[in-house]
């Protein structure tokens, strides 16, 4: 599965077509989570992300969970490359001054759960409001998305689908509290994995994106034995019941919820929910699907978030 086939890898790929890498980067474009630089003192791991397009449509409109967003969305990064954060810099945009302390607060809340710090930043005023977070962090053992190997297991940190209740609660009027999208990133599960991973990412795009990228990358397949059902968190699966969709849309759609999916030869402590294969399939419960489509669904529906939803529906027939 050639990775630039995806719109969003082709994308990047253009920016590295005309930039240059840093002589003491460790990591080639896109085969980690976070950027990993070898310095005197150890290796350390950069990464950014910014929080607009969620805000755009309306899944944020709380100040406290763009807060708390735009710290997770970075700090998510450092835990798939198993880092321990020193701390972000931020870059708020404020349509509305008066939600500056909710934001403060969320991004406090995100910062105390993850034991790290914001270090400084920059404060903006604009039409829209958005958040950028760049977090800094030491990796003695990073963690990358490339090593896995058929026959490894596959494992993930934790009940996925949150983001897609979130999503739902705009899109399709599903009761799903905004104030209770507040998903960890798992920083001290990362740190465990160091020496045992032999690939990891998060599942901020979503669970089969995760999956399509990694099979990209190693040049394998995935057979996921267990259940769609199974991997969901119980409101997910309500979701799906209460407007009879699949099971399989959760872990489909784009709006993830930042577990780890791993792969490794064994993992004490979590259930082993497939295997790498050599067949560049992706397998769900004995079903193949076209992830690739899937993942480029978001791209070819042009924003159109109503267009998106159906493409996904007629993909997973």
């Amino acid at each position: 599965m050639p990775l630039n086939d995806i719109v969003e890898n082709a994308c990047l790929q253009r920016w590295w077509d005309n930039l240059r890498r840093h002589p003491q980067q460790r990591n080639t474009p896109q085969e980690a989570d976070c950027e990993l630089i070898a310095l005197p003192g150890g290796m350390a791991a950069f990464t950014i992300d910014t929080v607009a397009e969620e805000c755009a449509a309306g899944f944020y409109t709380e100040p406290e969970t763009i807060g708390w967003m735009g710290a997770t969305v970075s700090l998510s990064d450092l835990a798939a490359v198993g880092a321990e954060p020193v701390g972000l810099l931020v870059a708020v945009t404020l349509s509305d001054p008066s939600a500056q302390e909710g934001i403060a607060r969320g991004l406090a809340s995100a910062c105390r759960a993850a034991r790290t710090w914001v270090l400084g930043g920059d404060t903006n005023f604009g039409a829209a409001t958005s958040i950028t977070c760049a977090a800094i962090g030491l990796a003695p053992e990073p963690l990358t998305r490339v090593g896995c190997h058929p026959g490894d297991g596959v494992f993930v940190t934790g009940k996925m689908g949150l983001g897609a209740c979130c999503a739902a609660r705009v899109l399709l009027g599903f009761p799903f509290p905004e104030a209770e999208f507040r998903p960890a990133a798992r920083l001290a599960e990362g740190r465990q994995l160091r020496g045992i991973a032999t690939s990891c990412m998060d599942t901020s795009d979503g669970f089969l994106a995760t999956l399509d990228q990694l099979a990209r990358l190693n040049g394998v397949g995935f057979e996921i034995s267990t259940a769609a059902e199974e991997l969901l968190d119980p409101r997910a699966l309500e979701l799906c019941r209460t407007h009879g969709l699949s099971t399989l849309l959760p872990l489909a759609q784009q709006h993830g919820e930042f577990e780890l999916v791993f792969t490794a030869g064994e993992a004490p402590g979590y259930p082993c929910i497939g295997r790498v294969t050599a067949d560049p399939d992706i397998r769900v419960g004995g079903r193949s699907l076209n992830t690739g489509a899937i993942r480029n669904a978001m791209p070819e529906s042009a924003g159109d978030l109503q267009r998106y939803l159906r493409r996904l529906g007629e993909l997973l027939r």
